[in-house]
């Protein structure tokens, strides 16, 4: 049985995101919003990164569509945007295990 082709507007989606994912740092922060939604500081604490790498990191995941944020009075919250990301991350663990 032939499957169709993926549709070049589609790559070009999944292109963008993946290029939006391909960091370790990045993926972290997916793993950990993939719980719950967090602040730029309990990222900057649970991940031991500076401040100034999350916020670029979290910029980057949200100007490519992949996080959602929310003002709560002086803090800034983080989600997912994007709810097949979690689905792309479960592909990335069955594929990258090193088997034993």
């Amino acid at each position: 049985m032939s499957k169709l082709p993926i549709d070049p507007k589609t790559l070009e989606y999944a292109s963008k995101i993946l290029k939006a994912l391909a960091h370790p740092d990045r993926l972290q922060i997916i793993e950990e919003l993939r719980r719950r939604e967090c602040s730029v500081g309990e990222l900057t604490e649970k991940l031991g990164l500076a401040q100034a790498i999350v916020s670029k990191h979290l910029s980057l995941l949200k100007k490519n569509g992949v996080l959602a944020s929310r003002t709560d009075c002086n803090f800034r919250y983080y989600s997912l945007a994007n709810t097949k990301v979690p689905d792309v991350l479960n592909c990335i663990k069955k594929s990258c295990q090193k088997e034993h």
